[in-house]
């Protein structure tokens, strides 16, 4: 060897960390210069000459494409077995082998003072497989959620992580999740209701996420018909227990909707008095549907302990959207094999909420709140992987997706609860009036008794225009100004249509404190002001809302820039009705129209209604303001009046 060449393998020694010390070279580096020189930089010694290596020396090593081996096996439980094994490492190493990732480290130093390459895609992808699936793991024997098949099917495709085995049966329950048209479930024979195809298919959605043992989120933008899917489910299984919990002013909605759509099934409202509420949770075996509040439930959730559910479903699942409420809590603890949520706006500020909301009906499938920061709130980039994982269990469609399937016009009576204060005024002007036809102090004069109907009928709308000493709340609008926020935060355009300028006026006021921009229209406006206003709202997207007096509005105007049409007093003529929702259901309306008709349940609304329907001619204009006495209240029993007021 030349004295040129010993100078540049001293050079290159050097530089390599190693200091002469006895006739060998000893290596006085960091790990990661001890890293590079086993991993690469050794190669420009071997090109000079022959290099000895020491026993302890060549014990370290890199291991620059690890050799894995995986699988993963059915146990016939809701888990999968998920084993593998990183060349001849120790297992216990693993954890901090998946920390070492996590930190985007270019190597991880073993025990034994070797080093694993983390640089290498293979082992790259695979420990990150590894982590999504279950961050704790410490060993290489993982439970895998069945529920995260479709997620694991998907990432193995695009990885192309070809050495593990068993990658069939993840296929095989994504296929089954996902692809909708193989199964084929029959919608039950007692279902009062024709389904449009969208629903048949969020029926069967349903149904086969319940065979297959996993809960889901049904997010169709409102109008779709969420409930009508949902009962009919519910009524395919029949003979399951299934609490549905809901706010308090969408619960007897809920009944009447059973009523309607499935009368054989016995549903019972858990909501009220102490003592009832007890009895039926005590008797819970004669009822299929059990409906209550997440008030309710929170007040009863000792009583829930030692009771199993088939199937808990939530309405309006954005109210567990705060994963630290006291409510939301009481909800996580009710125990049912298969949880559901139904929520038109499953996010509204955070993905938090989205975590909240899957917490319930799957605890763990997107891990803790604090991995699940970490993972995809705080990591940019993210919302395509969060997306992958979310979309397998939930259900969304809009109405631009369906509109080929729906009606023009989709009408809805929407059924709101009198608060108690209403509750405590209406009861008390019932009372004074029975005893008032029962003594026959009316003497059948059908004046005084529909003066005595208007007043109910203000009652049940705001008590504060009857009454100038009432200081409460009213129920319906409480809950008009909530569905005003959540439709505009969708971009909906809203018609509301009230016969009492005196309501409207109290709405007004309620939505300038919320800062909702609104017009108003009342018989004192001008014909001029009148076509102003419309071509305003028609023409102008920041304001979403028209309040509108029945009677100045409900005929002559042009509002097709709306989609939404809210009734807030029912109009007992129908054709008085509909002649106002055509106001945006007309000639140049692109758009599916929803129409609600607010009702007070429990009140001389609900019972006309009721009435209504049995008796169409008899009840036609009851409290038209151009009602005929004679024809429609004279044709009235002392016997049916005293019932409007029961």
């Amino acid at each position: 060897m030349t004295i040129q060449k010993e100078i540049k393998i001293l050079d290159i020694l050097n530089e390599l960390n190693f200091y002469y010390d006895n006739d060998i070279f000893k290596f006085n580096g960091n790990d990661e210069e001890l890293y590079l020189f086993l991993k690469e930089k050794y190669k420009q010694l071997e090109e000079l000459g022959e290099v000895y290596y020491s026993d302890r020396f060549k014990e370290r090593k890199v291991y620059i494409s690890p050799k894995i081996t995986a699988g993963i096996n059915d146990t016939g439980n809701n888990y999968l077995e998920f084993n593998f094994q990183i060349e001849d490492i120790n297992p216990s190493e693993y954890k901090k082998i998946l920390e070492a990732v996590r930190s985007k480290r270019k190597y991880y130093k073993l025990k034994n003072n070797s080093f694993i390459n983390l640089e290498e895609k293979e082992i790259n992808d695979f420990i990150e497989l590894v982590d999504s699936i279950d961050s704790k793991n410490k060993d290489g024997n993982i439970k895998l959620s069945k529920n995260k098949a479709v997620v694991v099917s998907d990432y193995l495709k695009e990885k192309e992580l070809s050495f593990i085995k068993g990658k069939e049966i993840v296929d095989d329950i994504s296929e089954k999740i996902i692809n909708l048209d193989k199964v084929n479930y029959e919608l039950p024979k007692d279902l009062k209701a024709e389904l449009r195809q969208y629903q048949v298919t969020g029926f069967r959605w349903f149904k086969n996420l319940s065979y297959l043992g996993f809960g889901g989120v049904l997010a169709d933008e409102m109008g779709l018909g969420k409930t009508v899917q949902t009962i009919a489910f519910l009524l395919s299984e029949k003979n399951k227990k299934s609490l549905i919990v809901a706010p308090t002013s969408l619960i007897y909605n809920w009944k009447n909707e059973f009523n309607k759509f499935a009368p054989t099934m016995k549903i019972c409202v858990l909501h009220g008095d102490k003592d009832e509420r007890q009895e039926i949770l005590n008797d819970l075996e004669n009822y299929d549907v059990i409906l209550t509040t997440y008030g309710t439930l929170k007040n009863d959730e000792e009583k829930y302990e030692k009771i199993k559910f088939d199937y808990c479903i939530l309405d309006e699942g954005q109210n567990i959207k705060n994963p630290l409420a006291q409510s939301t809590k009481s909800v996580k603890n009710i125990k049912a094999e298969n949880k559901f949520i139904l929520t038109g706006t499953p996010i509204e500020n955070n993905l938090i909420e989205l975590w909240s909301i899957f917490d319930f009906i799957m605890p763990g499938y997107l891990d803790n709140v604090s991995n699940f920061k970490n993972r995809f709130v705080n990591k940019e980039d993210s919302a395509i992987e969060l997306q992958k994982y979310i979309k397998p269990f939930m259900l969304r469609r809009l109405k631009k997706d369906v509109i080929t399937e729906l009606p023009e016009k989709i009408e809805k009576n929407y059924y709101v609860e009198l608060t108690k204060e209403q509750k405590k005024v209406y009861a008390s002007y019932v009372k004074d009036i029975k005893e008032k036809m029962e003594n026959n102090e009316f003497n059948d004069d059908k004046i005084t008794i529909f003066s005595y109907l208007t007043k109910l009928r203000q009652l049940c709308l705001d008590p504060s225009i009857v009454l100038d000493d009432y200081n409460g709340k009213s129920g319906k609008i409480e809950e008009v100004v909530s569905m005003i926020k959540d439709n505009i935060s969708e971009n909906h355009k809203i018609l509301l249509f009230s016969q009492f300028t005196s309501v409207l006026k109290n709405i007004s006021k309620r939505l300038t404190e919320n800062k909702i921009q609104h017009f108003y229209l009342d018989g004192s406006t001008n014909a001029g002001k009148r076509l102003e206003l419309v071509e305003e709202f028609n023409n102008n997207d920041e304001t979403k809302v028209f309040l509108i007096s029945l009677k100045a509005g409900g005929t002559g105007l042009n509002l097709t820039s709306a989609d939404i049409v809210i009734h807030f007093d029912p109009w007992w003529n129908p054709a008085v009705e509909d002649q106002a929702t055509d106001r945006a259901h007309r000639i140049g309306q692109k758009n599916v129209v929803q129409v609600f008709k607010l009702i007070s349940e429990g009140t001389v609304e609900d019972k006309i209604l009721s009435l209504q329907e049995k008796k169409k001619q008899i009840i036609k204009d009851v409290l038209d303001s151009d009602y005929k006495q004679d024809n429609i209240l004279g044709s009235l029993s002392k016997e049916e009046l005293i019932e409007l007021f029961e």
